[in-house]
């Protein structure tokens, strides 16, 4: 499987201090073990490149198509347009076309407000994708940043770092992935075990009351632009949080460096070891402009998309719950609203979790700068960390919409309003008006 190419080529660090960058020692003696023990180490190590861990995330959203590749563009438009008709046109309309033809005669409070909580989910999906396609160019010019920062990781810890966040960085989409295609899943079973149809879309084409042919066809046309959507909802959700585990990974890297920065040096060091300090605290300022400007970069694209999640996740919350405790009124139907509420949560919980670490550990930075080895430096040094250290108290913090940061606090605000919701709708007896009890 390719790698996406999701950039243009690195740049590079200033000449002046990339010729002066220390290289690491090798020991004489390393070869001839690598040579005689092990002929594989004779090839170099494949080097790793954050870009590594966006791979399963660009390949989604090629899949869906908003990324387009650099051959054969007029088939993909092809694709690209079938795919967003059928599922970013034609799925909230279908719901939204479903939820008004309903009659009196045929209505059941249960499965409309799971049809209604859904359709409140699809037309967000298909507003988020829709803003993806103009937001994704963004995402794709911060490669030449990802070059810079993956040519400082030169440790083992470093390395270890970057490795991790390739493997989480996948991961994160197959979870994603699981997590919603559960809730598709189990919505399907739940329905079709009780004879009827999973989100009652409005089709003109097929009657699924003339047979049992008619009626597995129109499950079928219901499921697949569902699933597709749900792994709309995958990219447009797990994109937020696999960038900002990047920031995090690199930050994570710059503590790292810093920990160790002139770790042997002693009271009696002579100039050109002193500049040589002076020139790797430089590089250490560079590596972390190059993660605000990565952060710069980042930061509006999830502020656009997770403000629009944000305004439909606490009226979801509150309408699942309604449904589950008042108008459910089977096991299987609980059991979807079940999974429908943990794709809900999943959607805005990771994002805050890993938005609330990069704070956290961004606020680490200006400790491990004044914790590093700098009282037997010379001047400038001192000069340099006093303003690396103002530099770095910058905060590093996404927001929804630019209105409300985005944090477990906020999360926690979410689920309290919306289980005022579910006790305040709770107290008007629906139940008992519906004669449901």
């Amino acid at each position: 499987m390719e790698h996406p190419d999701i950039g243009e080529q690195p740049a590079l660090l200033p000449q002046q201090i990339q010729e002066e960058q220390p290289q690491p020692e090798t020991k004489s003696n390393e070869i001839p073990k690598l040579n005689h023990e092990n002929k594989w180490d004779l090839k170099a190590e494949p080097p790793l490149e954050t870009r590594q861990g966006l791979r399963y995330l660009y390949n989604g959203f090629r899949f869906l198509g908003i990324y387009f590749p650099k051959r054969r563009k007029g088939l993909y438009l092809l694709w690209s347009i079938i795919v967003n008709l059928y599922v970013t046109i034609f799925l909230p309309t279908g719901f939204i076309m479903g939820i008004i033809s309903v009659t009196d005669e045929n209505v059941e409070i249960g499965n409309l407000l799971t049809s209604f909580q859904v359709a409140i989910n699809v037309v967000g999906c298909s507003i988020k994708i829709i803003l993806m396609y103009f937001l994704l160019p963004q995402l794709l010019k911060c490669e030449p940043i990802f070059e810079r920062l993956d040519g400082r990781c030169t440790s083992r810890e470093e390395k270890d770092l970057i490795r991790q966040f390739v493997h989480d960085g996948n991961r994160l989409v197959v979870l994603f992935t699981v997590a919603y295609w559960s809730y598709s899943s189990s919505t399907c079973i739940s329905a079709v075990l009780f004879g009827r149809l999973p989100y009652n879309i409005y089709n003109p084409f097929i009657d699924a009351n003339a047979s049992r042919g008619y009626f597995i066809l129109a499950v079928f046309m219901e499921m697949v632009p569902m699933d597709i959507a749900c792994f709309q909802q995958v990219v447009d959700d797990s994109y937020a949080v696999i960038y900002t585990q990047i920031l995090r990974t690199h930050l994570q890297a710059l503590l790292i460096r810093l920990q160790h920065l002139n770790d042997d040096d002693a009271a009696d060091l002579d100039d050109e070891a002193q500049e040589r300090n002076v020139e790797k605290l430089k590089l250490c300022i560079i590596d972390h402009k190059s993660i605000i400007e990565l952060y710069n970069r980042v930061a509006p694209v999830i502020s656009i998309t997770i403000f629009v999640q944000f305004t439909i996740t606490a009226s979801l919350l509150g309408s699942t719950l309604i449904n589950i405790l008042i108008f459910a009124t089977n096991t299987a139907s609980i059991v979807a609203s079940c999974f429908y509420v943990l794709a809900v949560v999943v959607e805005v919980f990771p994002l805050c979790y890993y938005a609330q670490c990069l704070m956290d550990e961004n606020n680490r930075l200006t400790e491990a700068i004044f914790h590093s080895n700098w009282i037997y430096q010379n001047k400038r040094y001192r000069q340099m960390l006093i303003f690396f250290m103002q530099r770095s108290q910058k905060v590093i913090e996404f927001t929804a919409g630019k209105l409300f940061p985005i944090t477990l606090s906020s999360f926690l605000s979410i689920a309290k309003f919306s289980f005022s919701l579910y006790t305040l709708i709770k107290e008007m007896d629906l139940k008992e008006r519906y004669g449901l009890n």
